[in-house]
This record gives C-alpha cells, sequence and structure tokens, in this order.
C-alpha cells in the first residue's frame, strides 16, 4: 500500500487504497509459478531417469537375444550354410523379439537376413513416444576360437517399451495438471485467508482515520484475538499517538513561532533549560492608555478587543519573518533575527512600520462600527540577548532575555500613540543607516536603565512616497 499525506501532513484514508495488483493474486501467481517449475523440473529428472533405464533394459535384452545366435552362427559362416542360418534368423524374427536381423561375415558381407529394417524416421508406430533408440541396429560380434568370422545386427523391437514411456508420460501428464490445479486451489484458498485479515485490517485502518474512536469516544474494538488483532491493536495506538502528536504539535504552534515549535519537536531529548547568546532585534507594542481602557470594558469585550487586533497584528509579524515570543496582557512581544537574519534590524523596523498601518486599518473598521480607537505604540531595540528556555525543570517557556530586551519594554512607554521609537545607537547601524525617515524624540531616563538614552521616533520609510 503506498502512504501519501494531505497538504497539511495527515494521512489521509485514501492513501491506503491499493492502486495495483492485489496480494491475493500476487501470492497465488507466485504459488502458481513455483508448482510450474517444480512439476517441470521433476518431470525432465523422471523422463530422463525412465528414459535411461528402457534403453538399459533395450540393450540387455538385445545381448541376451542376439548371445546365443551369434555363437550357433559361427559354425554356420565357415560352412557356408547359408540356408540353416537364414532359417535360424527367420525363427528369431517370427519370435517377435526383434524387428529385423542380418548376418555379416567378415570377408563376404551380409549372408543372410530376416525381417523388415526400421524406416530412417526411426521405425516407430504412430501414436508412440519415440524416447528409446530404435533405429541404430544392435551388434553383436561371431567368434570362432577367438577369431572374429563375422557379426549380426539387430534392430530390438521397441514398441512395448515405447507405449511404456507413452503411458508413463500421460499419466504424469495427468498427475501434474491434477497437482497444478490442487496446488492451484489451495493457493487461492491460503491466500483468501491471508488476505481477508489484511483486508480487514486495511479496512480498519480506512475507518480509523476516518472515525479513530466510537460516537461515545471510545477506541473502535477489534474483531479477532489473533497475530492480526495485535498488529491492528498496534496500528490503533499508532492512530491515536500520531493524533495526540498532530494536536500537540498543532497546539504548540499556537504558543510558539514555527521555527521554534520545529526545533522544539526535532530535538525533544534535548529539552532543557537554558540557552544561547543571539544577536537579534526585539520589538513591544502595547496599548496606549490601556488601564482607563480596561476600566471601560467588561473582561468579554475587552478580550474581544485584544483578539481582534492580536490575530492580524501576529500575522503580519509571521509574514515579515518575525516570531512572536509572548503576549503580556495588552502587550506583544516579538523577536527578529533567532532565524539566522541578519538583516533583523532592517527586518524589525519594518515590521513595526507594518503593524501601525494593521492596526490604523482595524481602527478605520472599528470607527465605521461606532466603536472607539485603540491606539497602540511600539519600541524597538537591537542587540545581544539569550535566547532558550526560561523558567524551571517542569514548567518552562522559550523566550529571549537581556539588557536588549529591557530596554526595548522601556521604550515602548516614551513612544506616541500610533508611533514608534528607538535608540539613535540603533539607528546608526549599518543595516538601517539611510533607510528610514526618522525624527528625534528627545533624550529620556528610562526605568531601570542608569544612561540616558537619545531616543528616535521612525515614521515612515526612507523610499515611501507620501
Amino acid at each position: 500500500m503506498k502512504a501519501g499525506k494531505q497538504g497539511n501532513g495527515r494521512l489521509s484514508a485514501g492513501d491506503f487504497t491499493p492502486r495495483y495488483l492485489p496480494i491475493a493474486w500476487k501470492i497465488v501467481a507466485v504459488v502458481a509459478i513455483l508448482t510450474l517449475l517444480g512439476i517441470g523440473t521433476l518431470s525432465v529428472v523422471v523422463l530422463n531417469q525412465v528414459t535411461n533405464v528402457l534403453n538399459n533394459q533395450v540393450r540387455a535384452q538385445a545381448e541376451l537375444t542376439l548371445a546365443p545366435i551369434a555363437r550357433t552362427s559361427a559354425e554356420l559362416m565357415l560352412a557356408e550354410d547359408h540356408l540353416t542360418l537364414e532359417t535360424l534368423l527367420n525363427s528369431l524374427v517370427e519370435d517377435g523379439r526383434v524387428e529385423s536381423v542380418t548376418a555379416y561375415a567378415i570377408d563376404r558381407g551380409a549372408i543372410a537376413s530376416a525381417g523388415t529394417p526400421p524406416s530412417p524416421a526411426g521405425g516407430i508406430g504412430e501414436g508412440v513416444w519415440p524416447l528409446a533408440a530404435s533405429a541404430e541396429p544392435y551388434r553383436r560380434e561371431v567368434r570362432f576360437q577367438d577369431v572374429q568370422v563375422g557379426y549380426i545386427e539387430a534392430h530390438i523391437d521397441t514398441t512395448p517399451m515405447q507405449e511404456l514411456i507413452r503411458n508413463t508420460i500421460n499419466a504424469g501428464i495427468a498427475t501434474a495438471i491434477g497437482v497444478f490445479l490442487l496446488s492451484l486451489i489451495l493457493a487461492i484458498d491460503i491466500s483468501k485467508r491471508l488476505v481477508r485479515p489484511l483486508e480487514r485490517l486495511a479496512h480498519a485502518m480506512r475507518e480509523r482515520i476516518r472515525h479513530p474512536v466510537d460516537e461515545h469516544g471510545r477506541p473502535l474494538p477489534m474483531v479477532h484475538e489473533d497475530e492480526i488483532a495485535q498488529l491492528t491493536a498496534a496500528f490503533n495506538n499508532m492512530a491515536q499517538d500520531l493524533l495526540r502528536k498532530d494536536q500537540v504539535e498543532s497546539a504548540l504552534r499556537r504558543y510558539v513561532s514555527d521555527a521554534i515549535a520545529q526545533d522544539i519537536l526535532e530535538n525533544l531529548d534535548r529539552i532543557e533549560l537554558g540557552g544561547r547568546a543571539v544577536e537579534g532585534s526585539v520589538l513591544f507594542a502595547d496599548i496606549k492608555g490601556y488601564t482607563a481602557l480596561s476600566e471601560r470594558c467588561t473582561p468579554e469585550e475587552l478580550g474581544r478587543m485584544l483578539n481582534e487586533f492580536f490575530g492580524p497584528m501576529a500575522e503580519c509579524i509571521a509574514r515579515h519573518g518575525g516570531t512572536v515570543d509572548k503576549y503580556m496582557g495588552d502587550c506583544t512581544m516579538a523577536v527578529f533575527g533567532l532565524g539566522g537574519d541578519d538583516n533583523h534590524r532592517q527586518t524589525a523596523a519594518q515590521t513595526g512600520l507594518a503593524l501601525l498601518e494593521t492596526v490604523a486599518a482595524i481602527n478605520a473598521e472599528r470607527e465605521g462600527r461606532g466603536e472607539e480607537r485603540v491606539e497602540f505604540r511600539i519600541g524597538l531595540n537591537a542587540g545581544e540577548m539569550l535566547a532558550g528556555n526560561m523558567g524551571a525543570q517542569d514548567r518552562m517557556q522559550f523566550t529571549v532575555v537581556g539588557d536588549t530586551v529591557n530596554v526595548a519594554a522601556r521604550l515602548v512607554t516614551v513612544a506616541p500613540s500610533a508611533g514608534m521609537v528607538t535608540t539613535q545607537y540603533f539607528m546608526e547601524h549599518e543595516q538601517v543607516k539611510g533607510q528610514f525617515k526618522t525624527e528625534h524624540w528627545g533624550t529620556h531616563e528610562l526605568h531601570g536603565v542608569s544612561e540616558p538614552l537619545e531616543v528616535v521616533r521612525i515614521l515612515a520609510a526612507a523610499d515611501a512616497t507620501r
């Protein structure tokens, strides 16, 4: 079965549907081929053995038949008693043991014969299997006192033995056909018995993908307690685990960025407290006058309002390559450069301007509905920070900490409504120098920062048209 994936990475039920020759027919085909090969090999071996045995019997019969004639013919050849010799040969043919026989004198050639020699085609009757040699005559020397005086050639009648071979072959063919048909029937029956549980398993897999549990939320029950049932149970557990993993992964991506979620999932054995120093940019965006706004709204209204802004703002941050680190009440914290973006300062500044535009668009819709505007302000900073898991061993959070983060959090408090500020040092970096229109926003003493900072407001990109 060929497994595939849908666009969301989940297995679909259609991915377990066979798109090729069913396994039952493959089993039948393999058994049929193996049976044919076995029968063919066995038939060749048996026929060779039978043919060799019959040929040996023919030669033995020829020796037994011609040996007495050869001993008797020696004196007749020397006496040139051809008539007696021919009578002797005729009696041999009439006895039915040979088809033809000829006596040859060593110096005179053929001197007597009887019977009809077989034709060059073999002399075998129609319908007889020509497996035993009969076209070549059998020769026996005629000796008198150890001196060869001639020889006798005879064609032995092999028709009975050929009939025996034919009957053997016919019986073998009938047996082979019976064995093949029987093995085919058994193969079909066994393959069905083997494949039927697999088909149930495949059906259960498809149903498990469609409906993991019954209407009461319980896993679908197993039908048989055998190896297939154990495999089905293992698959059910795997399906449940995959479902939970998919749900956990989907939930995890709602709390952290895709990049961080992927890093966590790929390094589950290395989840521990601590982090690494990185160079990046951090952005804080919070609501101007949030305390007063929360006093005028019910908790439900406040929650709907925050979600109305946070959703589009998160999409805007992700679209520009940033990561939403966390939400703190009315404040959104985003980080840039954790994925190796060397131009994170410019990316963060562009994202901040895009966020202000996103908030302005949402406020325009709110005013159209007769609702009050909600103005955000943004603080931006860049530098070295520690990125990693912070908290306790049993409850931790992936975040960034350091002086860079603290300064960004303080900068947002001096930013104007619908405005974004950063430090003069930030704007003097080669990544952003000359890339944005700015204005001096004064020198501010920020809470928790030892030295006053020159603050700059970022108005727009340098190439933006008004």
